[in-house]
């Protein structure tokens, strides 16, 4: 009885080995990982083998005591005091104005010293500067920068083995920062850009996969060489100028153009839609719909396989029977209904023998939108499935009415399974 009792005291977790114990560790937020140094003598140091850093200090709230400013440095110091060299894997900190400047270069400029490999900062202090030795990190391999300054690259940028990039808030002051610091990450794969601002944004890099402009100012001209880029996304304005080119390799694009401030695009609108023409999967805004009419000649897509064009009930534009004409092997199509507007005389080819899967929107129970679907019931020969998503009024009645309808439709395809939601 009395070996029972002994056995039952005896504290197996913390005979543990260190590296499993520091395993363990790694489950828990930094803050609950140093609380373990409070349970014994041999937790007090076991907090420095967590090689993920995550510090986070919420400014939002005005009743912010000055003390709870003073304990989060403080905190941040000593995990970074007791820390283990050559032992960080990533390092994430949030801050905002009310922290110390200089605690944070030193603590940005610490997790660099300890190898840092996935680095996030999210920082919004006055005038301030990110150390130099992050420019020349050769353990980086994330980076997500969300600072509120002016970001001067310096002329020896060197980070060799970043992989995953992520701007946003960041103002370059110089035409070439943009390419000054791409150019500079040879084994770059995901870029992206993000309520930045720049007189020039030029992307020329051989290995890059992603690459995604969202919402930011550009004062110039666009300039994109990508040779293996798959998957690219755009959304913002028209810029002043653009060169897209050597991009065989995209996949997807996902084009968003928020507003349409000149009176005349054509030159921009046809490079921008020629450049990107090889992709496969095209997803556009009904004013990047009205950019693409636009363009002389129309781009012709000769490998679009799949063509989504999504809008609001309020803001569509009219162009889908020119797509079809010119994208002889599109495989489905994702539309609101308003934007057919004419029913092509002569069937294009992709209706007639690739289209296999139709999404029509905005449907409603006039004959207009009913003689779009059986139009495309009664020319798809290979059609698989078409979805009808009705407005948001329509009663379940009128749903069902709507599917009788389709079904009673002569259809050119067998096969065809028709949904009304």
């Amino acid at each position: 009885m009395a070996t029972q009792v002994k056995m039952e005291n005896v504290d197996r977790i913390s005979n543990l080995p260190d590296s499993i114990l520091g395993y363990i560790l790694s489950f828990l937020s930094t803050k609950e990982a140093v609380a373990t140094s409070l349970l014994s003598s041999k937790w007090r140091y076991l907090f420095a083998l967590v090689s993920n850093l995550d510090f986070e200090l919420d400014e939002s709230s005005q009743m912010l005591k000055i003390s709870t400013i003073k304990s989060f440095m403080c905190f941040v110091d000593r995990v970074l005091f007791f820390h283990n060299t050559s032992n960080i894997n990533a390092f994430r900190l949030r801050c905002g104005k009310r922290v110390d400047s200089d605690r944070v270069y030193g603590w940005i400029s610490a997790a660099i010293w300890r190898g840092v490999k996935h680095l996030g900062l999210s920082i919004s202090l006055d005038n301030f500067t990110l150390p130099g030795v992050l420019f020349t990190c050769t353990t980086l391999i994330t980076l997500k920068l969300k600072t509120n300054l002016v970001l001067n690259v310096p002329k020896d940028v060197c980070l060799p083995n970043l992989k995953i990039l992520h701007l946003k808030s960041i103002m370059f002051p110089n035409d070439d920062s943009v390419e000054s610091l791409v150019s500079s990450c040879i084994s770059l794969v995901e870029l992206i850009i993000c309520n930045c601002s720049t007189k020039k944004c030029n992307i020329s890099h051989n290995s890059l996969k992603v690459l995604e402009i969202i919402r930011s100012v550009l004062y110039g001209s666009l300039v994109i060489d990508t040779p293996a880029l798959a998957y690219f996304n755009y959304t913002y304005s028209v810029a002043r100028e653009y060169s897209l080119k050597n991009l065989q390799s995209l996949i997807r694009a996902d084009i968003a153009f928020l507003d349409i401030r000149f009176d005349s695009h054509q030159t921009k609108a046809t490079a921008f839609f020629e450049g990107i023409s090889n992709v496969n999967i095209l997803v556009l805004s009904s004013p990047s719909l009205k950019l693409l009419k636009c363009c002389e000649p129309l781009p012709i897509f000769p490998k679009l396989l799949h063509l989504n064009l999504y809008c609001d009930y309020h803001n569509f534009e009219r162009g889908v029977a020119n797509l079809l004409t010119d994208s002889g092997r599109l495989q489905s199509l994702f539309f609101y209904q308003e934007a057919l507007t004419n029913l092509p005389e002569r069937v294009p080819h992709c209706i007639l023998y690739q289209l296999k899967v139709i999404e029509i929107s905005g449907f409603m129970t006039n004959k207009d939108c009913i003689g779009k679907a059986k139009y495309f019931l009664e020319n798809a020969t290979v059609l698989m499935k078409l979805i009808i998503r009705t407005v948001p009024f329509l009663s379940e009645e009128q749903k069902s009415r709507i599917y009788q309808q389709l079904m009673a439709s002569p259809s050119k395809s067998k096969q065809c399974c028709i949904l009304v939601v």
